[in-house]
């Protein structure tokens, strides 16, 4: 499939009206519900019903140990609501909300497998690295640190990933604390 380029793109919208684009673009929310997402998001940055359902479709995936957890729903479910937000806190919210669901998992069902501790101490990574790009660290020091301690002791090298990970990206964060 050919990619569109921008000018052909500009070339056709300029061909509308004012009123023919708002047409426009209406028909293409009605038909796009994640167009739809991005818009509500953006017009009311605070509204966490998006947020919620795409936090349904995580916890969904941690549900039953009986269950298979499917990683690409989790990991879509994360950038689908990145694409559609344009909240910066919602957005680390749901990776730190993910890796919560992962921990309180393992430490509700034993081992898991490497994969599993591979995919959520991946996501805490991530979580941590736009927490620190977005400066968000005040507000979501103590649930990364609270996740650091609730899975110290969890084996595959996971708890030592998400100790060197907290240290990592958080650690200036004791430092300071320590000096106040």
């Amino acid at each position: 499939m050919p990619k569109l380029r921008k000018t052909t793109l500009k070339k056709h919208l300029n061909q509308f009206t004012k009123e023919e684009l708002v047409e426009e673009m209406m028909n293409l929310v009605k038909q796009q519900p994640m167009l739809e997402e991005y818009y509500i998001s953006l017009l009311t940055p605070n509204e966490k019903e998006i947020l919620n359902k795409y936090k349904k479709i995580i916890e969904k995936q941690f549900g039953d140990r009986g269950e298979v957890l499917r990683y690409p729903v989790i990991k879509k479910a994360i950038k689908d609501f990145s694409k559609v937000s344009a909240n910066k806190e919602q957005i680390a919210e749901i990776m730190v909300f993910t890796v919560e669901c992962g921990v309180d998992f393992t430490r509700a069902y034993g081992d898991i497998d490497e994969r599993f501790y591979l995919t959520v101490s991946s996501i805490y990574r991530q979580a941590l690295e736009y927490i620190m790009k977005n400066d968000l660290e005040e507000k979501f020091v103590d649930r990364c640190r609270r996740l650091m301690e609730r899975s110290h002791d969890i084996g595959w090298g996971f708890g030592d990933a998400m100790v060197e990970f907290y240290y990592d990206y958080l650690g200036h964060m004791e430092e300071e604390e320590e000096e106040n």
